[in-house]
């Protein structure tokens, strides 16, 4: 039995050959990938607020303590001033 020598160059370039096909179907999977991102419901009301806003009602809260603690109107939470009271002396600041 006779066995002929079978040609190295024809192996090696079927095997490029599908090397290229793979490594462009690889390409077309990475490229059909899309990165994409998605805002929470909170995230979209918290683009919604205004940080002027909070200047402007904190303006108003202040004069409207001051309004009250001239009249004599003023009230305290005793229990919730106590709690601060403790939660600083314990370290627990916040």
């Amino acid at each position: 039995m006779k066995i002929s020598r079978t040609d190295i160059s024809k192996a090696v370039n079927l095997y490029d050959k599908n090397n290229n096909q793979i490594e462009k179907q690889k390409i077309e999977k990475i490229k059909e990938k899309k990165d994409s991102i998605e805002i929470s419901k909170a995230g979209k009301e918290l683009s919604t607020l205004d940080i002027t806003d909070n200047k402007t009602s904190s303006a108003e809260k202040l004069e409207k303590i001051r309004k009250e603690i001239k009249n004599g109107t003023y009230k305290v939470d005793a229990k919730l001033v106590a709690k601060k009271m403790i939660d600083i002396m314990k370290g627990r600041e916040g």
